[in-house]
């Protein structure tokens, strides 16, 4: 039997408007239902422990490890009859397994007569990626079923009892006998959905660390229904308008769902050959592979390696299916495997080691629609510094203050933009955090160069990690010793890694004591030394032991703990380090503590590191964004890089790639990468131009500048054993740079109104083409190409050697914006691939029709770049209509309040206007849904006398796309007042369609008009 639960639209009595107000249930008895409440204990079953016939499961010899590894029953007897090693009670185990959820039995390379007669394990080849030939078979789970339900708020809220199955399947461990399912429609474009074990405390993320949503008002109408099978339990969510299910675990071959004390599963059916997007953090293709995708998500020190886990955590993905969006967020810091799979029903597979399963679906229908729905919930990304946006040159090796005045003295020599200087952890004194080298970066040394790149407009940033090293007399240990702030092991005592210094402790994120402390290291750290940005890294957290260091102190050596350690806080826990179902972390299933704390290490709270772990560099970032705002640099935003990242860091911090290889793989897989944190809500994000890892050459690092003048956050940055790559080293590459910076320093406006917008509604910097063209299918797979803004299409070069290349153009107008003209008119709706001629000092960008662009005329850094005038590039659409927004502060303040212009241009019946108001952005836009274009101007102040205030004029204007049907202009009138060739200069191109309007010395401050006539 299907229920539904159905909203009736436009019934929603005043009280909705007020806050909802969670009330626990009761569990009161359903009439309808013969189940009693007295049933509802906290227990759950162990299926071994009433397993009265025992058939064997192993081999002789068999270890525990092996036999739980199948699924079986481990009972050691001293009766010789007795089998150790047998199958657990309950359907008979079968070798019908989906690919999604073998369990390896061999190893690569194992032939069919071991596994099937000597392992005893089931053999079935298969054309999935990373499905297992060799297997294990498994018994299948009979889920749960619905006993109680519940409906509030005016049936926005469903909530309803599940109760197991029959006597469950002890997969991975106890099944829990009894859970809650929690539904709320708390928007008309985001449902939730809850299911937990009421009886059991397992852990759930603080509000405080990730947002938690709620009931919202809902004025329009809702677009989804929630569906449920009562028994066995599975739910889908359905499109209203369309009847289709985008998310139904409903899944032939797969276990509906199982929740167990240190495993979770669940899976949604997907369509044939789906359109994937997220999961993460991962070095690989933009699009989820749909033939095979092994996604593990836990924080991992590893030097970008390809289809692996990485260095951040982030549960969320976006899929496209029939030219419309949804996304899925599963609010879990857990370790997690989430896998894609085909077959007759592909789907997509969730393998979580702990939390609960809390879903929060985003029913889009746009692309964009859905990353600012997930931003909503998780935090808008921050507005960054105006500066930050300019360029960054960093390296690991700059080990004294004299190499960075060479290199910003060179950078001046060679009139290529420089606007910051970075440090890595050659600025301290034995790599301990917060001190100064006294031979190489004394405080009066570095404190002088600070202020000299301040008086030059420039910028300095520097490395912070977390790891605190142990020594008397440091006064960062001594103190944290004295607060008690640090992490501790199952013992109560500090536990001990090992970085950079050596043996450190590590601070507790969720200490109380910790704002202080931390705050205080900063405070008088920066005294004398004004650092404008912090980088912090190594936040996994990244420790070179595996779980605890601990010291032999007769022989003064760090060895590395590998006992195992049993937590007591809850005795049905196996060993952290190495749950029953152990996640492919690393590809090879390591232990969760590989380069990393013991999962059993205890935060001040009581909070496990097996839970929180995946929170540690999100909350670094949220202690260091709380710290530089109110004490260091009080009431200016932040500049902050993270290394690594969860749910939400955008809000606080941006971010870089990582330690990636400099070599032309992963020149492309940088564009995937920062596609990806688009999604992820961290616009601000770059990858290390030319490469970390390995020597770059000429022409890669050529190619890599001009890709990298395009990211939303640019530095050049490489190892301490490379060698140099400032881009003024090669004469071709420095060339280059000069001309790409120009470039992007004249777009400076353009990308920073976008951050705005990014900060204000959740839009993206950088995107993919199919959020612009989400009806092309052709979009769907294209990761070689992106779009900034919904204005430039840029296909860079990504392959040594080559001249060509081959590149889709979306259908519409497209401009070339180096010759300002039109190049293509596409009217084919999936768009058209063709061939560009690319040589090396090309990168091909488009200009798309219907959209304006504001710039200003580069100089070497952001401060005097904003000083300078601006002009309009002006694309028009097939119906010679455009627009484009420009939004300005003071590029700092945390706080703007009134003091910000935010402009309009639109151009339409031959008319352009610039239309500036506080109230625009309201009147123009909501919920991320632009409304009607024509504005009217009634509604609109002329002046801007309360906004910001732009001393700045409009010089020049650029119109590409006129006189289609018109052979000639003949007056060209600015608020119906005629402008004469004698005051400004205007030039018509009959040959590339375009008007040029220069000496034009238009005010921003208010709002005007220009028309042509013909």
């Amino acid at each position: 039997m299907i229920f539904v639960l159905f909203i009736a639209l436009n019934v929603f009595s005043a009280f909705l408007l007020l806050p909802w107000i969670w009330i626990p249930w009761n569990h009161e008895k359903n009439p309808l239902l013969t189940l009693k409440n007295d049933n509802l204990i906290n227990d759950s079953i162990d299926i071994c422990s009433i397993s009265d016939v025992k058939y064997d499961c192993g081999y002789f010899g068999i270890t525990k490890e092996q036999c739980e590894a199948r699924f079986c029953c481990w009972r050691p007897s001293e009766n010789p009859e007795d089998k150790w090693c047998f199958y657990k009670r309950g359907d008979s185990y079968s070798c019908n397994i989906d690919p999604a959820t073998r369990v390896d039995c061999g190893y690569l390379g194992i032939q069919k007569d071991e596994c099937v007669n000597k392992l005893n394990c089931c053999w079935n080849p298969t054309d999935v990626i990373g499905g297992n030939y060799c297997y294990y078979k498994t018994q299948p789970c009979k889920g749960y079923k619905v006993v109680n339900t519940k409906k509030r708020n005016n049936d926005r809220v469903l909530i309803a009892d599940l109760e197991l199955n029959g006597i469950g399947c002890g997969l991975y461990g106890h099944d829990s006998k009894h859970l809650k399912l929690l539904v709320e429609y708390e928007t008309e474009d985001r449902l939730h959905v809850k299911i937990y074990d009421p009886k059991e405390r397992r852990f759930e993320i603080p509000e405080e660390i990730v947002p938690v949503s709620g009931l919202e008002s809902i004025t329009d109408d809702i677009l989804y229904n929630f569906l449920y099978n009562e028994n066995q339990f599975t739910f889908s969510v359905a499109r209203a308008d369309t009847g289709e299910k985008i998310i139904d675990t409903d899944v032939p071959g797969m276990n509906t769902l199982i929740f167990e004390d240190q495993y979770m599963e669940i899976s949604f059916k997907l369509p044939q050959d789906p359109f994937i997007y997220g999961l993460g953090e991962v070095v690989d293709t933009f699009r989820r592979n749909p033939r095979g995708t092994f996604q593990t998500i836990w924080n991992r020190d590893a030097a970008t390696p390809v289809a692996e886990n990485g260095y951040g955590a982030q549960p969320f993905y976006l899929e496209m299916r029939n030219g419309t969006a949804h996304g899925v967020f599963l609010r879990n810091s857990n370790g997690m495997d989430v896998t894609i799979t085909p077959g007759n029903v592909a789907k997509l597979n969730w393998k979580v080691i702990g939390g609960i399963f809390d879903f929060y679906i985003f029913l889009g229908p746009t692309p964009s629609d859905v990353i600012a729905q997930y931003t909503k919930v998780v935090g808008r990304p921050s507005l960054p510094p105006y500066w930050a946006l300019g360029y960054h040159q960093c390296r690991w090796g700059y080990n004294n203050v004299k190499a960075l005045e060479k290199v910003v003295s060179e950078f001046k020599s060679q009139n290529i933009p420089l606007e910051t200087i970075w440090t890595d952890i050659d600025y301290m004194q034995d790599f301990k955090d917060f001190t100064w080298d006294s031979e190489n970066f004394s405080r009066h040394e570095i404190g002088n160069f600070v202020k000299k790149l301040h008086e030059n407009e420039q910028h300095y940033v520097v490395i912070v990690d977390p790891g605190i090293k142990i020594e008397a007399g440091y006064y960062p240990y001594e103190d944290g010793i004295n607060k008690n702030v640090f992490i501790k092991n199952s013992k109560g005592e500090n536990i001990v890694g090992r970085v950079w210094p050596g043996l450190t402790v590590f601070p507790d994120w969720f200490n109380e004591n910790i704002i202080y402390y931390w705050g205080d290291l900063y405070e008088k750290w920066l005294k004398n030394v004004a650092v404008d940005g912090i980088w912090i890294d190594m936040n996994e957290v990244s420790s070179w032991c595996r779980g605890e260091c601990v010291i032999d102190e007769k022989a003064n050596v760090i060895q590395q703990n590998i006992n195992d350690q049993n937590i007591t806080i809850n005795t049905r826990h196996h060993d952290l380090n190495n749950p029953p179902y152990k996640i492919n972390n690393g590809g090879v299933r390591l232990p969760l503590d590989e380069k990393t704390l013991s999962m059993d290490a205890v935060h001040s709270n009581g909070f496990l590191e097996y839970d929180v772990h995946n929170l540690y560099g999100h909350m670094e970032s949220m202690i260091t964004y709380n710290i530089l705002s109110k004490r260091i640099r009080k009431g200016k935003r932040p500049f902050i890089i993270t290394r690594s990242s969860f749910a939400g860091t955008g809000k606080y911090a941006g971010h870089w790639t990582g330690d990636n290889w400099s070599n032309w793989d992963h020149l492309y897989f940088s564009i995937p990468g920062l596609l990806n944190f688009q999604l992820f809500g961290i616009p601000l994000v770059g990858a290390d131009i030319c490469g970390f890892v390995g020597r770059t050459t000429e022409e890669l690092c050529l190619r890599w500048m001009q890709l990298g003048s395009f990211y939303p956050f640019m530095r050049n940055h490489n190892g301490l054993l490379e060698p140099s790559q400032e881009p003024y080293l090669w004469p071709s590459v420095a060339k280059i740079s000069r001309k790409f910076l120009k470039i992007r320093y004249s777009l400076l406006s353009y990308y920073y109104t976008l951050f705005y917008e990014s900060n204000l509604k959740g839009l993206t910097v950088w995107r993919p083409l199919f959020f612009e063209f989400p009806s092309s299918k052709h979009t769907y797979i294209i990761d070689k190409q992106f779009m900034i803004g919904s204005g430039l299409l840029l296909s860079p070069v990504l392959y040594k050697k080559t001249n060509n290349i081959k590149a889709l153009i979306p259908p519409g107008l497209w401009y070339d914006f180096y010759e300002e003209k039109l190049s293509f008119n596409i009217t084919n709706l999936n768009g058209k691939f063709v061939d560009l001629y690319a040589p090396l000092e090309v990168l091909p960008i488009f200009i798309r029709g219907g959209f304006i662009l504001p710039m200003q005329y580069p100089e070497l850094t952001t401060a005097a770049t904003k000083r300078n005038n601006y002009y309009l590039m002006i694309a028009l659409d097939e119906n010679e209509y455009a627009k484009g927004t420009l939004y300005l502060d003071d590029g700092e303040s945390i706080d703007v309040g009134k003091n910000f212009t935010y402009l309009t241009f639109m151009v339409n019946n031959n008319t352009l206007t610039s239309q500036c108001d506080l109230d625009l952005y309201k009147k123009g836009f909501e919920k991320g849904k632009e409304k009607d274009t024509n504005i009217n101007n009634n509604d609109l102040y002329n002046e801007c006398e309360n906004n910001y205030n732009l001393i700045t004029k409009l010089d020049k204007i650029i119109i590409m796309g006129i006189l289609k049907n018109q052979p000639i202009i003949k007056k060209i009138l600015l608020n119906d007042n005629e402008i004469f060739h004698h005051h400004h200069k205007w030039i018509i191109n009959n040959n590339f369609k375009k008007l040029i309007l220069s000496n034009l010395d238009l005010n921003l401050n208010q709002s005007w008009n220009l028309t042509w006539e013909f």
